[in-house]
């Protein structure tokens, strides 16, 4: 998985940054980043970002545009929250990266429904750990966490890279 991710994010790099996504992982993570019930609601199109020569007259670097499609019927709503989803998606890139967002109506597809199941427990001892902890998903979290920890050492182990 972690050989298809990283095959997939570099053919795509380019795409992405066509529509002015530094990363990718803005599309997929929308909906953890603006919460659950925006995301479902609106997708980001593309950053516009400023051309150099429109820069800030102080030298410093300008955010970029947001372009968001909203469902229909909820550009209003979404205008209210816009200081609020430039917070979150600055906090997202770990810095200033958008200053304004534009609002578009439209259709907005639902995203995909992602089930996740329990991961394997590859380690008996793994699942003995973590047994006691009583939140389902952070205890999930951990499992997967040490599962991938445990199969990269085993394949770093056998001299296949990961």
């Amino acid at each position: 998985m972690d050989r298809l991710d990283k095959h997939f994010r570099r053919l795509t790099r380019d795409v992405f940054q066509r529509y002015g996504f530094a990363y990718g992982e803005v599309l997929s993570q929308w909906p953890a980043i603006v919460g659950e019930e925006l995301g479902r609601l609106s997708v980001p199109e593309r950053i516009r970002w400023p051309r150099a020569g429109a820069a800030a007259g102080d030298g410093a670097k300008r955010g970029g545009t947001m372009v968001l499609r909203v469902a229909e019927g909820r550009a209003i709503e979404f205008q209210h929250l816009v200081p609020r989803i430039i917070e979150r998606i600055n906090a997202f890139y770990g810095y200033q990266a958008v200053t304004a967002v534009k609002i578009l109506q439209g259709t907005v597809a639902p995203p995909p429904r992602v089930v996740q199941k329990p991961p394997e427990i590859a380690d008996e001892a793994l699942g003995q750990r973590v047994e006691a902890i009583e939140d389902e998903h952070l205890r999930a979290a951990l499992l997967r966490l040490g599962t991938a920890v445990s199969q990269r050492g085993a394949a770093s182990s056998t001299g296949i890279p990961s």
